[in-house]
């Protein structure tokens, strides 16, 4: 279920419309675009960086939940780590910009955005950049069958965690449906 655009390597899951939607709908234009810059400065972070290892990015996905980026051209687990964690890098690195007074609050809200974002996808879940960089570090150090163990365990551990964090935030947030969401979204795609 994508919209597609072959010569580019683009493709559009259709439920991502459909979030955006939902995000307006709750947030407002100014805040959903807002939001929408943070998690294009992460995927853009993850595109500079693959450039920087000499990777050609082949296809990219814009999923409902970030972007899933397909690439040709490389030679090692070194620089498979770089591009896994280009897109935390990037928010953390451009986090500060929304504290300048001149954006008011939806500077606050970049800031927020940018740090959420770096700090969701360093979890080590097998689906989130840090679960791949996870595997890349364990490709590195252990033996095939230790580095999947070790994955699984960790993948697992990571679970528990999001949900806890997630039912936290809920429930100091008096259920905002925004948390509920997120939450609910980061469990689906961390079990995926």
């Amino acid at each position: 279920m994508y919209i597609e655009n072959v010569k580019k390597g683009i493709r559009i899951n259709l439920l991502v419309p459909i979030g955006l939607l939902f995000l307006f709908l709750l947030n407002g234009f100014w805040s959903t675009a807002v939001i929408l810059l943070a998690a294009i400065v992460h995927e853009a972070g993850h595109i500079a960086a693959a450039a920087l290892c000499g990777a050609a990015v082949e296809r990219f996905d814009v999923e409902l939940w970030g972007g899933r980026m397909f690439y040709g051209g490389m030679n090692g687990y070194k620089k498979e780590l770089f591009i896994s964690v280009g897109g935390v890098i990037a928010n953390i690195a451009l986090a500060p910009l929304g504290l300048i007074s001149i954006f008011g609050i939806y500077g606050k809200l970049f800031f927020a955005a940018c740090v959420c974002y770096g700090l969701v996808n360093i979890i080590p879940a097998k689906t989130l950049d840090g679960g791949e960089a996870l595997r890349c570090i364990l490709a590195l150090s252990c033996d095939s069958d230790t580095a999947y163990a070790a994955e699984k365990a960790v993948n697992t551990l990571s679970v528990f965690f999001v949900c806890a964090v997630g039912l936290t935030l809920s429930i100091l947030t008096g259920f905002n449906s925004s948390v509920l969401m997120l939450a609910v979204i980061t469990v689906v795609l961390i079990i995926d």
